[in-house]
């Protein structure tokens, strides 16, 4: 089973986890991160922060360790107005499965009880299964961004505030 839990901030995590974290953003984003350099990602503690965990049925969460984790996403408020995607990953062997999109509505969720009207990230030009799945959820891309990326271009996408799903 997998579950997607709120994190703390990368900053309270300790050498494990951050660990766990630099090798999956690595593997899938192909971005290099440190324990330190995660710790500085502007992340605070809030429920718009993910991770996902693999468990068994009887297992706690709370016992779990980082070699179970399976996918982050980290945002932030911005500027009181805006939900900043900092860093979203989901293990390559679960993409397609509906859990990035179970996460996305999760953070999104927390955006709406926060007042936040917009969601904003930055992108690799070159990822276009990410690229198809923010404008399937009515970001835009405003822009591009040199050296925003050490190997590539980024894009900057916007949108507003998706609304909240129907009931029923």
């Amino acid at each position: 089973m997998f579950t997607w839990c709120t994190a703390r901030s990368p900053a309270e995590w300790n050498e494990g986890w951050a660990k766990a974290a630099c090798t999956l953003f690595l593997a899938q984003t192909g971005e290099s991160y440190t324990p330190r350099s995660l710790a500085a990602l502007p992340v605070p503690t809030w429920d718009g922060n993910l991770m996902l965990l693999e468990h068994g049925e009887m297992e706690d969460l709370a016992d779990l360790g980082p070699d179970r984790l399976r996918g982050l996403l980290w945002t932030t408020p911005f500027q009181d107005v805006e939900q900043r995607v900092v860093a979203f990953a989901v293990d390559a062997a679960l993409q397609g499965r509906g859990l990035g999109s179970q996460a996305w509505e999760l953070a999104v969720q927390a955006g709406r009880d926060e007042g936040l009207t917009g969601v904003r990230l930055e992108v690799r030009a070159d990822n276009h299964a990410a690229i198809r799945f923010y404008e399937r959820r009515g970001l835009t891309v405003e822009g591009q961004l040199h050296d925003y990326y050490t190997d590539g271009l980024g894009l900057l996408m916007r949108g507003p505030m998706p609304t909240a799903p129907r009931e029923g």
